[in-house]
C-alpha cells in the first residue's frame, strides 16, 4: 500500500480511539456522579415521591396545564390576535402552574418534615445536583450556541 493511505488509516483508527476513549471516561465520570448513598432506614420517602407524581390528581394537573399550554400557542399561531382571550389564556396557565408548583413544594415540605438531617441531605441533594447539572449543561449549550454564531 502507498504510504499515503496508510497513514490516512492511521489518522482514521487513531481519531476512533481518541473518540472510544473519551466516551468511555464520560461514562465513567457519570456512573461517579450517579453513586449516591442509599437512603438509610425510611427508604419509602423516595418511593413515596414517585407515587406523589403518579397519582391520578396530578396528573390530571399537568394534564390539564399542557391542554392551556397548547390552547395558549394555538392562540398565538392564529393569524389575527385576540388579545382579551390570550390575557384570559395567560391568566388561568399561571394559576394552573402556580398550583401545580405549590402542590409539588408542599410535598416535598411534608417529607421534609418526616425525615432526619441525614435523610433530607441525601435525598434532597439528588434534586440539587439534578438542577445544577441541568443549568450547567444548558450553559454550556448556550455558550456553544454563541461560539458558533461568531
Amino acid at each position: 500500500m502507498k504510504p499515503k493511505i496508510l497513514f490516512i488509516l492511521l489518522l482514521i483508527s487513531l481519531a476512533f480511539n481518541v473518540g472510544f476513549i473519551f466516551c468511555y471516561l464520560y461514562k465513567v465520570s457519570n456512573q461517579q456522579n450517579a453513586q449516591i448513598p442509599a437512603p438509610t432506614q425510611r427508604s419509602e420517602r423516595p418511593a413515596r415521591t414517585a407515587v406523589f407524581f403518579q397519582n391520578e390528581e396530578m396528573k390530571t394537573a399537568r394534564s390539564e396545564n399542557m391542554e392551556l399550554r397548547k390552547e395558549f400557542f394555538s392562540e398565538l399561531a392564529q393569524p389575527e390576535l385576540e388579545i382579551e382571550k390570550i390575557s384570559e389564556l395567560m391568566l388561568k396557565l399561571e394559576l394552573s402552574q402556580t398550583a401545580l408548583e405549590k402542590a409539588v413544594l408542599e410535598h416535598f415540605l411534608s417529607v421534609r418534615q418526616e425525615m432526619n438531617a441525614e435523610e433530607a441531605e441525601v435525598f434532597f441533594s439528588r434534586f440539587l445536583n439534578r438542577y445544577e447539572n441541568r443549568h450547567q449543561s444548558r450553559q454550556e449549550k448556550s455558550n456553544q450556541k454563541g461560539r458558533n454564531r461568531r
